[in-house]
Parts: structure tokens; sequence; C-alpha cells
């Protein structure tokens, strides 16, 4: 699964242990005992949403083999479906304990065994069935059940586009939403054989992990028939189905398919998917050494989707905002590129070799978060891949890893909300990361054939992270325990400072110095890479580099003695290592005067980023990052370092809004940003990424009278740059500006724009444009929609507001609302969804003061039973208004003047 880094906060932006033994995850359907396991048997399961790992323990016990036959009738008009499942099912003993089956929020019409109906008992999350009822080894339980489409993106969702009012459904079930289409076993070591048959209209497709093999008329219906698939975990089983718009290829034979409604399919380029698709395949199954497992590959794009994507057998979901309405940078085009890859990978390595349970989520992800990448680098056009991965995923993994609710990588998950919260930079980012550094530390080749071997031992099984590791250890010859205690089983980050000396042009004494956080005191042991530089005529070029395997707090590198002294010593050169970097003196002095001089790009965009994070740790005052990023950034020429000092004025500009200081210096500061910024979109070649890419940063931090205007002059064709043609979403951002900041005739821009542009993105923007607007019935309208009415809106419409309601600039609104916010928490905390939880999160700004951070920190203590993903942002807001106040303390006690 692909997370959108909501797609994420500031600083950026799954693998299952086995809890019983070793061969009860790998085996599929061993004999049936007579007698239960002498294990601890819990209490009858808790009358709750989620499954607990413990009573999945028990269920696996229970059940040896499931395999489903799944009927489903979908029409366009009804706000439900219906549906019958037959699951013939073989236990593992003679129950002594009710069995119960998966199915939240639905209705249960009959339950039969052996064709024999028995006594309905359903309490809306699952059916149990008394032991009494299941005498045999054997037996076909049968459910009759209906269930609402669902409005929040998961489970069984249904999209009415409004631009043409054609209806689509689409499936979307990690890690506990399978059961919302269809009572059944929903854990991810009860694998099983999916039958499916669909009743739809007949001007509808129906997508599956199978091809369909007939279908049937039924007058204004359709009845589709799937063959039997393959064993699988149900949550990547899918259900698709509507009128979607169809384009076929194939990849060595294997046939592609490629889907979107028909209102996005003119903005749909199939040749970049295919191109990107047919990439991915001819990387992975040389690779793995195992050709695809399954029997086609259809790729759908989907509205309201809460992911990036979702790797569904045969059937991956894509979010369909990967579909641009206007030409697309580069960079988005690598992101798509790289989703398509990421969710290519986890058809081996999570369909086809599934985690036991979700403790190992994190593994899951990051591979194919590493492999992702590793594909595009070896086999795409892309050139700067793992620049790109250090400047999104890795940083969101550094700034998650800084936090109060950061984690170890391998962490118990007791339940499915746990496994929810988990989907973070610690899960994607530092899991990815640290696998990244593993071909390094054991070898490439020595890591592919431990890969290769791990997949085809345990191909349609499941398996923990001691398999994985297993393999790895054995394909290298090498004991990996002490690396997993340290990388796996711990939290934080550390740091690592060089420090040397010189004779006569060359070093003869290096050391490298590790440190770790006070919370998380672990030293670690890995290979990194020293890059040496010097100038030489008008350029800062590298003169060497050294590898080097460092552990415990301090280094000797005797292998440096020899080597020219460095003006600059980078202690990571090319991104080897997962570690914070503090720069020696000379080096910090060195860069300051020469980073526009210093050749290799990536290091520039390294050394760009060790600037903003001395900001952020409030160890270089604001306005000194300010005045050097606008005296030197408009130099810098790589888009990547662009791409990351646009996005770091953008998050300066947010600190401003709210650090305490002097009106008259932080309008300076702010204007100083805002003229930069306007200034490099203005002399941006024309039609460029880098012009994109300052349009995207004007949006977010104008807001003087003079930017507004010319906002809204470039929004009616009145002011041009040369080159930027707007397209539909470009166009929204300016006139969410002009609400953000109730410029001019900001309603009528917002009415103009959905009579040329009624899609549903329109609809979303402009619920945005409103809820943004600084006016107390803005607020009041949507935080009654979040509490009170909640059911007459679709999540991805909550979402836009609870995202656009509080802008930095806007702490004034937020804290007249404050009360009723903080009131309306627990009511949202008695909630099912963890969707809409993180959305209600989501409402909360930068709060930098030191009210609003014991108002956080005393929620979080009067309030013990808030669930995982609401106590997780809360300590995340309370961190970032911490960090907010120091970095204000440090620009209180400096004033540099501002670069003009």
């Amino acid at each position: 699964m692909t997370h959108k880094s909501k797609l994420a906060a500031p600083g950026l932006a799954v693998t299952l242990i086995c809890s019983i033994t070793l061969a009860a995850c790998s085996q599929d359907s061993s004999a049936p005992k007579s007698a239960p396991d002498a294990v601890a048997i819990p209490q009858a399961r808790t009358a709750a949403a989620g499954l607990s790992e413990e009573y999945a323990k028990l269920r696996k016990q229970q059940v040896a083999q499931v395999d489903y036959q799944l009927s489903v009738n979908l029409d366009r008009e009804s706000d439900r479906f219906s549906g019958t499942v037959t699951a013939d099912t073989t236990f593992q003993h003679i129950l002594q304990q009710p069995l119960t089956i998966d199915f939240a929020g639905g209705t249960v019409e009959s339950v039969a065994v052996d064709g024999q109906n028995i006594p309905v008992e359903y309490n809306g999350h699952f059916i149990t069935i008394a032991a009494q009822f299941i005498p045999n080894l054997q037996h076909a339980i049968t459910v009759h059940f209906q269930h609402p489409f669902s409005k929040n993106g998961s489970g069984l969702h249904r999209f009415e586009d409004p631009k043409d009012g054609k209806v689509y459904t689409y499936t979307d079930f990690e890690p506990y939403d399978a059961n919302r289409l269809f009572p059944h076993f929903d854990q991810p070591n009860l694998k099983a054989r999916y039958t499916l048959d669909v009743t739809a209209p007949k001007d509808w497709i129906v997508i599956s992990a199978e091809r369909e093999n007939r279908i049937e008329k039924k007058g204004e219906l359709r009845h589709w028939f799937f063959p039997q698939s393959q064993k699988f975990s149900s949550y990547v089983f899918s259900l698709h189905a509507g009128p979607y718009h169809i384009w076929e290829d194939e990849a060595d034979g294997i046939p592609l398919r490629l889907m979107a409604r028909q209102s996005l399919a003119q903005y749909v380029k199939p040749e970049d998917w295919f191109t990107f698709t047919k990439q991915s395949f001819a990387f992975f199954q040389p690779y793995f050494d195992i050709d695809y497992p399954f029997k086609k590959y259809d790729q759908i794009l989907v509205p309201d989707f809460n992911a990036g994507a979702m790797e569904n057998v045969g059937s991956v979901t894509f979010n369909d905002s990967y579909v641009s309405r206007g030409e697309k940078t580069q960079a988005q085009r690598m992101r798509l590129a790289n989703v398509i890859a990421h969710e290519m990978a986890h058809q081996w390595f999570g369909d086809l070799v599934t985690m036991n349970w979700w403790d190992d989520l994190w593994l899951n992800e990051s591979f194919a978060t590493y492999m992702a990448n590793l594909s595009l680098a070896e086999n795409s056009e892309f050139t700067n891949v793992w620049e790109n991965f250090y400047l999104g995923t890795k940083q969101w993994a550094y700034n998650a890893d800084q936090r109060p609710t950061t984690h170890a990588i391998q962490l118990p998950v007791q339940n499915t909300d746990e496994a929810f919260a988990n989907f973070d930079g610690i899960t994607y980012g530092k899991g990815g990361s640290i696998l990244k550094q593993l071909p390094y530390y054991l070898g490439k080749e020595a890591f592919r054939k431990g890969v290769s071997n791990y997949l085809k031992e345990l191909s349609y099984r499941n398996s923990t992270l001691d398999d994985f590791m297993g393999h790895l250890g054995a394909a290298a010859g090498m004991d990996l325990e002490q690396w997993q205690q340290q990388w796996l089983y711990k939290a934080g980050l550390n740091t690592i400072e060089t420090s040397f000396q010189c004779q006569k042009g060359q070093i003869t004494e290096l050391t490298l110095t590790q440190t770790a956080p006070t919370e998380y005191p672990i030293l670690r042991t890995q290979r990194t890479q020293l890059g040496f530089y010097r100038m030489n005529g008008d350029s800062m070029k590298r003169v060497a580099t050294l590898p080097v395997l460092y552990s415990g707090a301090i280094t000797k590198v005797k292998e440096a003695v020899g080597l020219p002294c460095p003006e600059i010593l980078y202690p990571n050169e090319g991104d080897w290592a997962f570690v914070k970097i503090n720069l020696d003196p000379v080096s910090v002095e060195n860069m300051s005067k020469h980073i526009n001089q210093i050749e290799p790009p990536f290091v520039r965009l390294m050394l760009w980023q060790s600037l903003f994070d001395s900001t952020y740790d409030a160890k270089l005052p604001l306005d000194k990052y300010i005045s050097f990023l606008l005296s030197n950034g408009a130099a810098e020429e790589d888009i990547n370092a662009v791409r990351l000092n646009a996005r770091n004025l953008g998050f300066v500009y947010s600190y401003l809004s709210q650090i305490p200081i002097e009106s008259a210096r932080r309008d300076a500061l702010q204007l100083s940003i805002e003229k930069f910024i306007w200034e490099q979109l203005q002399q941006s070649p024309a039609g460029s990424d880098r012009q994109k890419t300052w349009f995207r940063a004007f949006t977010g931090t104008a807001h003087s009278p003079r930017a507004l205007s010319n906002a809204r002059q470039m929004l009616l064709g009145e002011l041009a740059v040369d080159g930027l043609k707007l397209d539909p979403d470009m166009r929204w951002d300016l006139i969410t500006l002009q609400n953000r900041y109730l410029f001019s005739d900001y309603e009528q821009a917002v009415e103009r724009e959905l009579q040329t542009d009624n899609s549903d993105r329109a609809k979303l923007n402009a619920i945005a444009a409103e809820a943004v607007r600084p006016l107390p019935q803005s607020k009041q309208k949507w935080l009654d929609n979040l509490s009170m009415h909640r059911d007459k809106y679709k999540l991805s419409e909550l979402r836009e507001a609870a995202y656009s309601m509080f802008p930095s600039e806007q702490i004034g609104p937020f804290n007249n609302n404050s009360a009723r916010i903080f009131e309306v928490l627990e009511q949202i905390n008695a909630e099912d969804s963890p969707e809409l939880l993180s959305t209600y999160a989501s409402i909360f700004p930068l709060i930098c003061n030191k009210a609003g951070a014991q108002k956080l920190k005393d929620t979080l203590e009067e309030n013990q039973q808030l669930k995982p993903t609401l106590v997780k942002a809360l300590k995340n807001h309370l961190y970032s208004s911490r960090r907010c106040m120091a970095m204000g303390e440090v620009l209180a006690q400096n004033r540099t003047p501002v670069a003009k």
C-alpha cells in the first residue's frame, strides 16, 4: 500500500511475525488435530470493532483451511449491495470455543451450516457460531448478507461522478476492511481461494483478481463469473465495477489493462502507465528470479481513495489524483513510475508471500518502497532516483524518527487499530532506508539472492521477520542478529560528525563520532561513504571518496590518512547511511561560501537540507536561514534542490506566521520570502519544472495585496507568466489563495470556476476554498459538518475541509473555536473509522504558543481512552508546537538583516 504523504506534514514525509511457531506460520493445510493445542485460550471475543492479535491467534488454531464462494449483487441506484458467501472450512480440531466470522456494519439475513439454517448471532462487528453447530472437521458455512456502500473509501465504496452521473464502485481493504465487503475470516494468515460471481448493470465492467471466464445476459443486467483464484490473504482481494474506460497492452505475455472513469479518461496518458509497468516487470522478474505469480495485471484509477495505491492481487487500485489535468513535471512522472513499481513489488512481497500478522507491516511496505526506487534507478528513464528518495521518503523518515511518536521498526501490534496507526514515516521511510543500506552491508548479489530464496521457499504462504532475515543472512554468510537488534528493535535517529587534522595538504588523522538521543541511547553499526571536496578553479570538486564501516561512539578512520585535506568533508556521500549529519566547522564555513560552486547536485541537495535541519533544530536562527537562502538560492540550478528550497521556504513562512515577534519584523521576513518566490517564478525558464515548482510555492506564501492582485490577474488572464499554462487544478490553487485572504471577489471566483469545471475535483476545491475563509460562519459550518452532519458527506469532502480549515496564520480563528474542537474529540474517538479519526486530527494547525501546547498536553493526559491514531496525532502536534517555540526563542535573540 502506498500512502500519499499528505502526502505529508512539514519535514515531509508490514510484515507479520508468527505468533505461535514457525511451523504454524509455514503450514497452509496441515492435517486437522483431534484436540486443540495446549495454549492459553482467550475468553469470548469482545464485542467491539477491529481484530486483536490474541483472538487472531485463537482463530488460526481453529481454522486449518478455507475457500470462499462469493456472490454479489450490484446496481446503480441503491445505497447498499447484497450477497451470499459460502466458506468451505476445514478445522484443525473439533471446536471447543465459538467461531466468529468478521463482518462490520452490515445486515445478516441468515446463517447456515451444511445447508441447515442456524440462529443468527450478530453484533454489528462479527457473527458468532456456537461450537455445537460445528461438530465436525469440515463444514460449509453460508451467510446471506447486505451491506451499505461505503462513503469513506474503505470496504466497497460507491462514487457517482458529478460530471456525467456515472456510478463506479471499488474496494479498499488494508488492514481490516475486507469484512465490509463480505463475512469471512479477515486476518492475513488465513489465506484462501476465492470463487466470485457478480450481477451488475449491463454497461459495467467487473474486475477482480482473476479475469472472468463467462458473462451471462440477464435483461438490463449482466452476470459475471470468475474462476477460482490462487491462494492469498483477503486484504488483497478486490471487487471493482462500473463503466470504466479501458486501455489494453501486454508485457511479455502478461495481459495488461488500465482503467479510469469516463470523465477523466481524456487526461490519462496510457503510454506512461504502460511504459512504467513494462519496465517494472522487466526488472522484477529477473531480480526475484520468479515469474509474475498471477494471471493478469490490471491497474484501476479511482476517486476518493484514502491512500496512494493498493496492491490487490492482479487488480491494483490507484488514487486518480495521479492523473494530472495538465502537463506533469518530471518529478510527478517519476512519482507515478515509483508508485507503479511499489505496488508491483508487492505482488511478490506481500501478495505471494504475506506477513503472518500486522507487526511485520513495516517489512511489507519498506521492501516495496526500497524495491520501487531500485527498479527505477536500474531500469527507467530517470537519472536522479536516489536524490528523489532522499528529498521525499528519507526526509519523511528522519522527521518521524525524531518525534516522540517514533517507534522501533519492528514492534508489537495488539490490534488492527494499531496496525492502521503504524502507516507512517517509520514503516515506509525508515524501513526503506535501512533496507537500502543492507546491500552495502551484505553485498548487492547476496541481498538479491536472499530475497529470491525467501520468496521461492514461502510462495503462497505466510512468513515472519525471522524468515526474511534468515534468508538474507544465509545468502551473505553472516549472522544478522546484532544488526536486527540495533536497527529493527530500537527507535531513534543517530548523528555522526567528522573531525580531522591535516599537514602539508594531507589528512593525518580523521575520526567519526556517533551520538544518540538521550531517549534512545543506542549506537549502531553501518556502512557510510565519506566525500572529500576541494576548490579547483571556480568549482568545488570531489577529490576522493572512502567507504567506512563505523560502530560505537568513536571510529578512527586510518584509511583516510594521506588523502587530500578537504575544504568540505561530507560524511554520507551518496546517501548510503540512515543517519543525521553534523558538519564539522571547516565544512560549514566553506559550504556557506561556496554552496553554488559544489559540483555534484546530490551533495548540494544534502547540504541545503542540513542548513534547514539546523534551523528546525533551533540552532540556526530563522532570519539567518532566510537571508542565506535568498542570497544563494536563485543560483541553484538542480531541480531537486530547487524543490527542496521551495518546500522549506513554505515551512519557514508558516512558522513565521505564529512565532511571537514584532509585527514589523514578521512582515519584513514574510514579504522577503514572498518577493523572492515571485521573482523566481517570473525568471524561471518558460514552461519548465522549475517554473511550476515556484508557482506552487507562490500559492502557499502569497499574502500581500500586491501578490494577491497578481494572483487574481493570473486567474482572469490579465497577467501572464511567460510559458506558465494554468491547468484546472492550478486555477483552483489561485482561487483558494484568494479565499484564504478574502481578497476581492473571492466568492464569485468560486462560482465562476464551478460553471466551467463541474468535476469532483472542482467540488472538493470549492469546499477547501469555503473552509479556508477566516470567517466565523465558514468555520462554524464545517465544524458542524464534521461533528454533527458527517453522514451527509463523503470522507473525501470532510477531509478536504479539515485539511484546509486553519492555515498557520489563522491561529486566531482556531483559538475562537478550540473549546468546541477539543470537545468533539471525544465524540470522534467513538467512531470505528480510523480514516475519520486521522481526518479530524488534521484540523489542528501549527500551534506556536505555550497555552496551546499546554492544552494539547492536558488533553492527552486527561483522555487516556483516545485511540492510537488520535494519540499519535496530538503528540506530534505538541512536538511541532514545542519545536516552533524553540525556533522563536532563537530568532528573538538574533537580528540578521533580510537579504534584498
